[in-house]
């Protein structure tokens, strides 16, 4: 149970303050950076979409009230002529800002500062024409996080050439904005009194719930890309890959395990211990790679990623970062000063950035796109700070 409430109490820490900015402390002393430019040849564009799977009960609490409803957002390549309005980093500011200072009774100036962050994607821009396709990559967020929680990477990833899907995992995700201002907050949270093995259960059944989120994502994409021909013109569906931070990771990998559709999963961070066991004992089958931080304490959780990467008989290695801990491996150490302070290590935001953007890109190039060769051991001349484990 302490590796659960280890986990709980970040992420409940990331929702509310990516929401509410911090503090006052922000608005008038630290301000929020932008969303650092990728550094690939496609203007980025994005779009959201409303998903709703009727064969689904809505969350396992619920199974005989709504269907399960998803807002998803996609990042693509771009044709440069049709950029012409910057998506906002948080959509629906306004009412999440409303809703959260009523909700918490907030001062609405505590989350001013959230909508003065400014990303590089293009809102609803056309995707780029031609006969190009291109890969698909899944993000999974993190317990109480949200799918704009690593637009950094997403971004990177979208600018060399990738179609990037992220959604908010109802009622896990911190916050979910449905149509008609319908707001969900996160349900996941295990309830009090209760032992290790029935939060384990708990766990597995918002593991598998999280996992058919994606799922569905894929067979939606593989029918008509969401009714958007204009995606659906430029997806290569022979080559997916997943990534995902914290419980976001676990999800990846629980997905990869059970999707033959999924060719290759990354892991930030990722909290192993929802994998159920009789997982963790098979063969992958596919490339894995993980970068996290040093240890998790007292936890087991890299005792469980030992497992799982040394029964895999693809690719599988771990690099661990010195002077990170788990909010680096998401946007939330780079808005400010004020943010690095809570709940980041002593790893520069650039170099963190760095770092993932890196790895990230040349291992899905490697698995997804047949490109240049991926040597793990190579990144030791370029990051110090990173220690390789192959398996």
């Amino acid at each position: 149970m302490r590796d659960d409430i280890q986990i709980i109490k970040p992420f409940l820490l990331l929702s509310l303050l990516i929401l509410n900015g911090c503090a006052a402390i922000i608005k008038t002393a630290v301000p929020m950076s932008n969303i650092t430019a990728p550094t690939g040849t496609y203007p980025v564009g994005t779009k959201t979409f409303h998903l709703v799977d009727s064969t689904r009960s809505a969350w396992y609490q619920d199974k005989n009230e709504n269907v399960r409803e998803l807002m998803v957002r996609v990042w693509y390549p771009a044709k440069k002529n049709s950029v012409n309005h910057r998506a906002p980093y948080v959509k629906d500011y306004a009412l999440v800002r409303d809703v959260i200072t009523k909700n918490f009774d907030m001062p609405e100036y505590l989350m001013d500062n959230l909508g003065t962050i400014e990303c590089n994607a293009w809102l609803d821009a056309e995707p780029v024409a031609g006969r190009t396709t291109f890969p698909i990559i899944i993000f999974s967020h993190g317990h109480r996080g949200m799918k704009i929680q690593n637009t950094t990477q997403v971004e990177e990833l979208a600018s060399h050439g990738y179609i990037v899907i992220a959604c908010d995992h109802t009622y896990d995700s911190g916050v979910t904005v449905l149509p008609g201002n319908r707001v969900i907050f996160s349900r996941s949270g295990l309830p009090d009194g209760i032992n290790e093995d029935e939060g384990r259960k708990i766990r597995e059944m918002q593991i598998d719930i999280r996992s058919a989120d994606i799922t569905f994502i894929i067979d939606k994409v593989s029918l008509d890309f969401f009714g958007d021909p204009g995606l659906a013109k430029i997806s290569d569906l022979n080559n997916i890959g997943i990534f995902g931070h914290s419980f976001g990771g676990g999800t990846s990998i629980f997905t990869t395990y059970n999707d033959n559709r999924i060719d290759a999963v990354f892991g930030l961070d990722s909290w192993f211990m929802p994998i159920p066991s009789r997982l963790v004992n098979q063969d992958l089958k596919k490339p894995f790679g993980h970068l996290g931080q040093v240890n998790w304490g007292e936890s087991n959780n890299y005792s469980i990623l030992d497992t799982l990467a040394s029964n895999n008989s693809d690719l599988s290695v771990h690099f661990s970062v010195e002077g990170s801990t788990h909010f680096d491996f998401t946007d939330f150490s780079q808005f400010s000063r004020i943010t690095k302070w809570y709940g980041s290590g002593e790893i520069s935001s650039a170099r963190i950035r760095m770092i993932m953007n890196r790895l990230l890109l040349d291992f899905f190039d490697h698995c997804l796109k047949n490109g240049k060769n991926f040597d793990p051991k190579s990144y030791k001349e370029h990051f110090p700070e990173l220690t390789t484990h192959i398996y």
